[in-house]
């Protein structure tokens, strides 16, 4: 008798994607569908809300405070964190040319870089100051810890919202690069507010708020975000 060949991983792999495309489709089917003017009318209400609610909090904390820092640092440290804080975002809540998201690598590159680019970037440019990286006894870190906290929340829980139910493939990492995405606009807001760029105040009242929403996030994300949440496990998932 002959003996039978184990099927080829070209073969495993295309019926594992034959597999996970046959169930996205049929729990989509089984979803009431949105008309595009419905969804965008749901994202405006929601983006409107989530803009509000931290600007709100955050002028009511004092909003921006620039001594006693010279004004051209301030407007470099906004600056340059704005705009590594819209690149984050447009990974994390774009989807690229594939329905089902950004590639796992890109993910995940943009978990690993957030915190480490945010917190160079306001080393970098407040070292080139005199006395602008010196300690303050009295603020160790403790309000931007509580502020950058209480401003995310709100972003954090509409971003996962907005993306419930979408990522068939890697939901958690979805998660995460999402709460890094909202902890990276939360940081040039408190850049904003806070004056000390001691490094221990950083860390505790900047850098870890920003690590926490991104924890946070995947935990949230691998429950909202995931497709077929409540039905047996997808497949190459």
């Amino acid at each position: 008798m002959s003996e039978s060949k184990p099927p080829s991983s070209e073969a495993s792999t295309g019926s594992a994607e034959a597999q996970l495309r046959a169930r996205v489709i049929a729990l989509s089917t089984r979803e009431r569908s949105l008309t595009r003017a419905q969804l965008s009318l749901r994202h405006r209400v929601v983006l409107g809300i989530v803009m509000l609610v931290p600007l709100i909090v955050f002028i009511a904390w004092g909003g921006i405070r620039m001594g006693p820092r010279p004004d051209r640092l301030v407007l470099q440290t906004a600056l340059g964190s704005a705009v590594l804080a819209a690149g984050f975002a447009i990974v994390a809540f774009g989807r690229g040319r594939s329905m089902l998201g950004r590639p796992r690598a890109w993910l995940l590159t943009q978990v690993l870089l957030t915190p480490a680019l945010l917190f160079g970037w306001r080393l970098l440019a407040s070292a080139r100051y005199p006395n602008m990286m010196v300690q303050w006894l009295d603020r160790p870190g403790f309000r931007c810890f509580n502020l950058s906290m209480i401003l995310a929340l709100a972003p954090l829980l509409a971003a996962l919202w907005l993306r419930r139910a979408s990522d068939p493939l890697h939901p958690l990492l979805t998660g995460a690069a999402s709460g890094a995405a909202v902890g990276a606009g939360v940081w040039v807001l408190v850049d904003l507010w806070c004056p000390v760029s001691y490094v221990p105040h950083l860390l505790l009242g900047h850098v870890l708020p920003l690590l926490l929403s991104i924890a946070l996030s995947a935990l949230l994300g691998s429950r909202i975000i995931a497709v077929g949440r409540r039905g047996a496990p997808l497949v190459g998932r």
